[in-house]
C-alpha cells in the first residue's frame, strides 16, 4: 500500500467534481527509459524529487484526455485459487486527442492530480497507438516493465558460474533484462542455486516465477518501474463458518483498507471462507514423493520448479518450510467489490468492506481502476474453499540434475518410478489387474523391461548405442528367444512337437564337435563303453552310420573290408584275399564297369580282368591299329599263324 496523507485519501473518497476534487491525468513520454526518483512507498514525494528530473518530449494531460475512458488492470493472482510466483504485467488504457506524434513503444509516467499532490500510478510502455472513429483521437494500450522478462535467456543461464546464491541470481537476471528490484532480503536468498537444466530457450518471467514461487511471494512492478516481491500479510483469526467470533478473535488482525463505501449492486461475494494452506509439498512431478511439511490436509504443491532439482531431503524440507511461514494461514473471503478509487490500494493489499449483514475479510489479488472524475475502483479474489492439486510452472525444459521417487496408487493401477536425471537413469514398476511391468533405461545408451501377464513372460534388453536387441517371450505354447542388430537376427523357438532356428550364421564349440560360423565342422565320433556306437547322421547327399558313410553318390564302408563304392557299382575299391596259392595275403582291387559290361577290375597282383569281347575290351585309338581293339588285334594274328601253320603243313595258302 503507498503511504499518502489521510487529507489526499479523502478527497478521493469524496468522489465529486468540486475544485478540490478534481482530477487531472498526466502522461508524460520520454525518448528512453525514465529513471524516477520517487523515494519509497512511505514518503511523500517532495517536489524536487517528483515526478522526475528530466524534461518529457511529449505531455498529454488536460482536455487531451478523454477521461472517462481510462482503464488500469492490475493483478497479483489472477487464477481461481491462490498460485504463487505469478508475475502479471498491468495493462492500461486510454483514448488521447490531438496527438500527431506516433508514441508507439515509447515509455510514460501516468500520474494523476488531486488538489495539490499529483500522484504517480506507473510507468508504462506503449504496446498499440490505434486510431479511433473520430480521426483526432487515439487509443493507447499499454503494459508496465513486467515485459522485460518477456524474452529468450537460455545463453544468460548457460553461461552463468555455478553453483551462486539465490541473491546473485536474481540480480543477475534482473541486469540482463535491464529492470531495477526493490532492495529486500527474500527468505531463501542464501539458498546455493545449481545449473540443473540445460534449455534452448526459456523465458526470464518464468525463471521469475520460479524464484517467487518457492519464496512464497509474487513479482509485480512497483510505481516507479521497480521490481517489487509482494507477500500477502497476515489474514484473520475468523475460527470457523459454523461458529461466530467471539469479541476476542473480531475484527481479525488483517491488515488492509476498511472501506467506507462500496456499490451493493456491483459487489458479491460467496458464503464461505478459502481455508487457510496448512501444508506445503516440494515435489518434481505428480507422484513425486518429494518433501512434505505441516500436518495439515489443506496442501499446497509446489512442483516442476527446476530451482530444486537435485536437492537433498533436508534441503527440500528447509525449503518447503521456509515457504510454509511465508503463506500458511492466508483466510479470506473469495469476493468482487466494486466502490469509489482508492489509488494507493495495491494489489496484496488486504480489503475489510463491513456490509448490511456481513464483513468481507479479503485480499486485493486482482484489481481494475476506471475513469478520471468518476474513478472507480474493483477488487478481485477467486479461492475454492479447499485446494485442489496445484502445478508449480509448467517449462518444457531438458533436466540435467535432480532425483525423484513416485508412487502412484489407485484403482487401476499402482506403480512406482525412480529417476536420477543427473545419471540419466529410470527405474519403472508398474501393476495392474492384467499384468507386471519392469523397466530400466539408461539415456541413449540401454534399457530393459520386463513383462508378466497371466497368458506371457516377456523380457526385452536392448542397447542403444550398438543398435541391439534380445527377447525372450513365454508361453503355455512356447518358449520363443530372438537377438537382433539392424536387420540381421537370430531365433529361436521351442514347441512340443519342434525347434526352429533361424539365422544367418550358426556356429558351436563342445568337447566332441564344433562348428565355425562359416560352416567348417568338425566331429569326433565316441564309442560306448560296450563298444558300439548308436546314432546316424544323415541329409539329402550325406549319411553316417554303423555301417558306412555316405556322401553324394558313393559311399564308404566301416566294417574293415576298405570299400569305396559307387551307388550304382560302376566303380569300386575294396581289399580282397587273393588267390588261393598265391604268395602274399589281402590285396586291393579296382573295378571298373557300365550299364551291360562286365567291366574291368586291376588286382594288386598287377592282374588286369576284362569280360568278353562285348563286356571288356582295350581298344586303341592310333592310325596304325586302324581301330583295332586288342583283342581283335589278337585275333589277327591268331588266325595269321594258323593260316601260316596250315601253310607249312599242307604247302598251300588260303586266301
Amino acid at each position: 500500500m503507498i503511504h499518502i496523507p489521510e487529507e489526499v485519501k479523502n478527497l478521493y473518497r469524496r468522489n465529486n467534481i468540486s475544485d478540490p476534487t478534481v482530477k487531472t491525468a498526466r502522461l508524460r513520454f520520454f525518448d528512453g527509459e525514465i529513471d524516477l526518483l520517487y523515494p519509497g512507498e512511505d514518503v511523500w514525494p517532495s517536489d524536487d524529487l517528483f515526478p522526475v528530473d528530466d524534461t518529457p518530449m511529449l505531455l498529454v494531460d488536460g482536455d487531451r484526455i478523454s477521461s472517462e475512458t481510462f482503464v488500469l488492470e492490475q493483478a497479483l493472482c489472477d487464477s481461481n485459487a491462490l498460485k504463487f510466483g505469478q508475475c502479471s504485467s498491468a495493462m492500461m488504457e486510454i483514448v488521447v486527442s490531438d496527438v500527431t506524434l506516433d508514441v508507439t513503444g515509447k515509455e510514460f509516467a501516468l500520474s494523476v492530480e488531486v488538489g495539490d499532490y499529483e500522484m504517480m500510478l506507473g510507468i508504462y510502455k506503449v504496446d498499440s497507438f490505434v486510431r479511433q472513429v473520430d480521426g483526432s483521437k487515439r487509443k493507447i494500450t499499454a503494459f508496465d516493465r513486467m515485459r522485460k522478462f518477456d524474452i529468450d535467456v537460455a545463453d544468460w543461464y548457460n553461461s552463468l558460474t555455478f553453483p551462486l546464491t539465490l541473491k546473485q541470481f536474481r540480480d543477475s537476471l534482473c541486469e540482463f533484462v535491464g529492470i531495477k528490484q526493490k532492495d529486500v532480503t527474500l527468505p531463501l536468498d542464501d539458498m546455493q542455486v545449481a545449473k540443473t537444466i540445460d534449455p534452448s530457450q526459456i523465458s526470464g518471467r518464468d525463471i521469475m516465477k520460479a524464484i517467487c514461487e518457492i519464496n512464497g511471494c509474487f513479482g509485480q512492478i512497483d510505481v516507479a518501474g521497480k521490481f517489487k516481491y509482494v507477500f500477502l500479510g497476515a489474514s484473520g483469526l475468523y475460527p470457523s463458518e459454523e461458529l461466530h467470533p467471539a469479541d476476542d478473535l473480531f475484527p481479525s488482525e488483517l491488515e488492509g483498507e476498511t472501506l467506507s463505501y462500496y456499490n451493493p449492486s456491483g459487489t458479491t461475494y460467496e458464503d464461505f471462507l478459502v481455508y487457510g494452506i496448512d501444508q506445503v509439498q516440494i515435489r518434481q512431478e505428480e507422484g513425486d514423493v518429494g518433501a512434505v511439511y505441516g500436518g495439515g490436509k489443506n496442501a499446497y504443491t509446489i512442483q516442476g520448479n527446476f530451482l530444486v532439482y537435485g536437492k537433498s531431503a533436508s534441503e527440500l524440507m528447509n525449503i518447503a518450510a521456509t515457504a510454509y511461514d511465508q503463506i500458511s494461514g492466508k483466510i479470506y473471503r473469495p469476493c468482487k467489490i466494486v466502490t469509489a478509487a482508492l489509488p494507493w490500494v495495491e494489489p496484496g493489499d488486504g480489503i475489510i468492506c463491513y456490509t448490511s449483514d456481513d464483513v468481507i475479510e479479503t485480499y486485493c489479488l486482482k484489481r481494475t481502476l476506471k475513469g478520471i472524475q468518476a474513478m472507480t475502483d474493483t477488487y478481485e479474489a477467486q479461492g475454492t474453499k479447499e485446494r485442489k492439486q496445484n502445478f508449480g510452472i509448467p517449462m518444457q525444459i531438458i533436466q540435467l540434475e535432480g532425483k525423484t521417487a513416485v508412487i502412484k496408487k489407485s484403482v487401476e493401477e499402482v506403480s512406482v518410478r525412480v529417476s536420477d536425471l543427473k545419471e540419466e537413469t529410470e527405474t519403472k514398476f508398474i501393476q495392474t489387474a492384467k499384468q507386471i511391468l519392469a523397466e530400466v533405461t539408461r539415456a541413449q545408451q540401454a534399457e530393459a523391461s520386463l513383462r508378466i501377464r497371466a497368458d506371457q513372460i516377456a523380457m526385452s534388453v536392448t542397447s542403444l548405442a550398438n543398435e541391439t536387441n534380445s527377447k525372450f517371450e513365454q508361453t503355455a505354447e512356447q518358449i520363443s528367444l530372438k537377438v537382433s542388430k539392424g536387420d540381421v537376427s537370430s531365433q529361436l523357438s521351442i514347441e512340443p512337437d519342434d525347434i526352429i532356428l533361424k539365422t544367418n550364421r550358426l556356429s558351436w564349440e563342445s568337447n566332441y564337435s564344433s562348428m565355425t560360423k562359416d560352416g567348417v565342422l568338425t566331429c569326433r565320433n565316441i564309442r560306448a563303453i560296450n563298444g558300439t556306437f548308436s546314432g546316424n547322421l544323415e541329409s539329402e547327399t550325406f549319411y553316417a552310420n554303423d555301417d558306412a558313410v555316405g556322401f553324394g553318390d558313393y559311399y564308404v564302408s566301416v566294417d574293415g573290408t576298405n570299400l569305396l563304392r559307387s551307388k550304382n557299382g560302376w566303380v569300386q575299391i575294396n581289399t580282397n584275399d587273393r588267390p588261393s596259392g598265391s604268395p602274399g595275403g589281402r590285396m586291393a582291387s579296382l573295378f571298373i564297369g557300365g550299364d551291360g559290361y562286365t567291366g574291368v577290375t586291376i588286382t594288386g597282383t598287377g592282374r588286369v580282368n576284362c569280360g568278353d569281347v562285348k563286356c571288356g575290351d582295350i581298344l586303341f585309338k592310333d592310325s596304325w591299329s586302324a581301330g583295332y581293339t586288342a583283342l581283335d588285334m589278337f585275333k589277327q594274328i591268331y588266325n595269321r599263324l594258323s593260316q601260316l601253320r596250315n601253310f607249312v603243313d599242307m604247302g598251300s595258302w588260303d586266301d
